[in-house]
């Protein structure tokens, strides 16, 4: 499914990312309220009837992320992102490159990486067992070389401040059932707090999700 056109034209503007991202900063110039559409719902299909779902607020503060489920006609709500109440800390970087992976499979204008891993890499948290040397130069190619003129840019560095959960107690455990779910020692002193609806025994579904990454790996021809 391609990219929606009001999105796509707005990929290469950097107020576009500083809205869609929260940045504000003098270095940014303000996203122009008279062109904010309404909500955009993006969709990644992974194979199966499985997609990775996100729905853009159209005022730009307020990003969900949900699971689309073959025969459901409701999204499966896995996470969201805004300035209040967030709880983004829901995709392994494992999960999210074999995402981005699958979904170029099916439409290769989803070049990977690249729009797939830079809209949807808010919601990844990584631990202490992930590669950050090899994640990094990745996620640079995703948001690629800010355009002629750009005074600001999403950069892989600045990603990675928000991601990193090394270091503050998050680890990503797989139980019995092979389901990955991340966590956070309550008595951790810790500069960067864990939100996520993904917990050990949460009601994250986490049956949905194992099935939408069986699918994915069929489609990208690769294990998560």
């Amino acid at each position: 499914m391609p990219l929606p056109s009001d999105l796509q034209s707005r990929l290469d503007d950097p107020a576009f990312w500083a809205a869609y991202l929260f940045r504000t900063d003098d270095d940014v110039d303000d996203f122009d309220d008279d062109d904010e559409p309404g909500s955009i719902v993006v969709e990644f299909p992974v194979g199966g009837g499985y997609a990775l779902v996100l729905d853009i607020d159209g005022c730009f503060d307020m990003v969900d992320l949900g699971l689309r489920v073959p025969g459901e006609r409701e999204i499966l709500e896995i996470g969201w992102d805004d300035q209040a109440h967030w709880h983004p800390d829901t995709l392994r970087w494992a999960e999210l490159e074999l995402i981005g992976r699958a979904a170029a499979v099916l439409d290769p204008s989803l070049a990977h990486p690249g729009p797939v891993l830079a809209l949807a890499g808010r919601f990844v948290v990584l631990d202490a067992h992930d590669d950050i040397a090899a994640i990094t130069p990745v996620m640079a190619a995703a948001f690629g070389p800010p355009p002629p003129g750009a005074q600001w840019w999403p950069t892989a560095d600045g990603w990675l401040r928000k991601a990193d959960g090394r270091g503050n107690g998050i680890t990503w455990q797989r139980d019995e059932n092979g389901d990955w779910a991340v966590d956070q020692p309550d008595a951790a002193v810790v500069d960067r707090d864990l939100h996520s609806v993904r917990r050990p025994g949460s009601k994250f579904p986490f049956a949905a999700w194992r099935a939408l990454l069986a699918a994915a790996e069929v489609t990208a021809g690769r294990p998560a």
